[in-house]
């Protein structure tokens, strides 16, 4: 019989200062990229919230697409209550089809 040790992070999340969540915008349409060509695009979040209550301070990839960069969190210059996140990619041939990206939004 063997043995293999399991170690990892359960990180609770704190009373949330307001009960609406941030919606993260979809996009308009599927995204189509090509092998080999670098591609970025940005999704917005909206504050649900009174931004003086509570702001988007995070966005928290739960699954990544591998290579794919995710630039820092930016808020509007014209309105408190939107973020936005630019990500980068360069899908590589083995990426070929459909990728799944699974991602949050935090706030505090």
């Amino acid at each position: 019989m063997s043995s293999v040790p399991v170690q990892f992070l359960i990180y609770v999340m704190p009373e949330p200062t307001c009960s609406e969540a941030p919606i993260i915008l979809p996009l308009s349409d599927c995204l189509e990229v090509a092998i080999g060509v670098s591609s970025s695009f940005t999704l917005s979040v909206l504050n649900s919230c009174d931004p003086s209550i509570s702001n988007v301070t995070a966005i928290i990839v739960l699954q990544g697409i591998t290579g794919m960069q995710v630039g820092n969190l930016t808020q509007s210059p014209t309105n408190s209550s939107l973020s936005d996140v630019t990500l980068m990619w360069t899908p590589q041939a083995d990426q070929n089809g459909s990728q799944e990206l699974c991602m949050i939004a935090y706030t505090e």
